[in-house]
């Protein structure tokens, strides 16, 4: 009876531990660096690139011809944030003809930091109450000469 009461809290034990563990994910497309090298700056077009590697993760603003893969490495630990361990940004840069002019390699490092406020901004609407709102076009209205 003793050694089933202590294999039941052994069990309970390593569940409970094994719970405690981080986890680490993937997000994003890792490129190869084999099929990297198959690439030819000034004759591989847009469409092999994508074929090679696939869909990319964002595409540049207004038509600039370039196009962004990103891969990350996240680490999820218990009662913590969850922290970045490693970012690759691959960016391919094509002319107007679609040909690969140029790869850029990017990492954590060299991005910008993005700092998030949880303010919100004051609009004219929040500082009237209920009945101010419903009566204000009231005040407004000019009499019909």
């Amino acid at each position: 009876m003793k050694k089933q009461i202590y294999l039941t809290l052994a069990i309970g034990m390593m569940t409970m531990l094994s719970a405690c563990e981080s986890r680490i994910t993937q997000h994003g497309n890792r490129l190869d660096p084999i099929t990297l090298d198959k690439l030819t700056i000034g004759s591989t077009k847009q469409i092999e690139v994508e074929a090679l590697f696939g869909k990319p993760s964002t595409r540049g603003a207004f038509d600039s011809g370039r196009i962004y893969y990103i891969a990350q490495q996240m680490e999820d630990a218990p009662g913590k944030k969850t922290a970045l361990l490693d970012r690759t940004i691959v960016i391919f840069a094509f002319d107007d003809k679609k040909t690969l002019q140029s790869i850029e390699f990017q990492d954590e490092n060299q991005g910008r930091t993005v700092f998030f406020l949880d303010s919100a901004t004051p609009t004219p609407g929040e500082t009237f109450g209920f009945f101010d709102q419903i009566l204000g076009n009231i005040q407004t209205r000019q009499p019909s000469q």
